[in-house]
């Protein structure tokens, strides 16, 4: 049986689409018959996120009307708003935040994006990647973390 991830992400400056392109690129050699499914979060819907067979979030960390530590707004609009009640009992997921060390909540949208999925019964799989500053010359840490997550989905049952 072919395994799906849905990977679901939000993006402005690029870093976290660059983290999830360095992660698919990674995960795809890793795991060959994985199909992913990658898409922005202001295409996303509740349904997307009830229906996976796996699940990733990733976006990086804003500081929406001036409050630190906040979720991209793309994103905080898909999970606060329109998925805000998704029932994710039991679903395999994972979750990747972003952040700027020059804040003093630094990447807190890992935080939040643990805090939906695990308030949401989703099982996580392994510790939420942070990535601090830009992710251009942190290919090694997204690496070693997809590995540990390829890991992870191959010891789930079929």
């Amino acid at each position: 049986m072919t395994r799906t991830l849905t990977l679901i992400y939000s993006t402005s400056t690029g870093h976290t689409e660059f983290v999830v392109d360095t992660l698919t690129l990674s995960l795809s050699k890793l795991i060959p018959d994985l199909r992913i499914v990658k898409q922005r979060a202001e295409m996303s819907t509740g349904e997307d996120l009830r229906k996976a067979n796996l699940l990733l979030l990733a976006c990086g960390s804003w500081n929406t009307n001036n409050v630190e530590g906040q979720l991209q707004p793309h994103m905080h609009e898909l999970l606060m708003v329109r998925a805000a009640d998704s029932e994710l009992k039991g679903i395999p997921a994972a979750a990747i935040g972003l952040g700027d060390e020059r804040y003093h909540f630094t990447a807190r949208a890992a935080e939040r994006l643990t805090e939906y999925l695990t308030g949401r019964q989703a099982t996580l799989l392994l510790p939420t990647l942070k990535i601090i500053n830009d992710p251009y010359d942190q290919t090694a840490k997204i690496e070693a973390w997809t590995k540990e997550f390829a890991n992870a989905i191959s010891k789930l049952p079929s």
